[in-house]
């Protein structure tokens, strides 16, 4: 296996237009996406991130509020969606999909109860990891 690259591993990964549950993604040196793995057992070198993990394009950084604001509109409109679900629904998310020949950029939506997999306390935490 390649030193160089970089394992990040969460509850939820939402890529393209794929919600994977418990999966490591693999970026190369220059954080384009490698591979993505179905986790198996710790693996070092992996970064943990809570929550669900997005893997976007650089320019959704430009857009992460008009993000965020659709994405209280989708979790007030549905009660039964869920985070990651309303993640690759949401418009501004699938105009930034991250592309294999790019670098991307990794978004974690931290607010997650998973007895519910929707908001903590209706609270949207956006953090970027990368």
């Amino acid at each position: 296996m390649d030193g160089m690259k970089k394992g990040f591993f969460s509850h939820q990964l939402c890529y393209r237009r794929s919600l994977l549950n418990k999966h490591i993604l693999y970026l190369s040196a220059d954080d384009k996406v490698d591979s993505i793995m179905p986790f198996q057992r710790e693996v070092s070198l992996t970064t943990f991130c809570e929550g669900v993990l997005l893997v976007v394009a650089p320019g959704f950084e430009s857009e992460k509020e008009a993000f965020c604001r659709t994405m209280r509109k989708q979790m007030d409109e549905n009660r039964l969606l869920s985070v990651g679900e309303a993640v690759i629904q949401n418009p501004v998310y699938l105009r930034h999909m991250a592309d294999d020949s790019q670098p991307c950029s990794l978004y974690t939506i931290t607010s997650v109860n998973w007895a519910t997999a929707r908001l903590r306390d209706d609270c949207l935490d956006l953090a970027k990891v990368l």
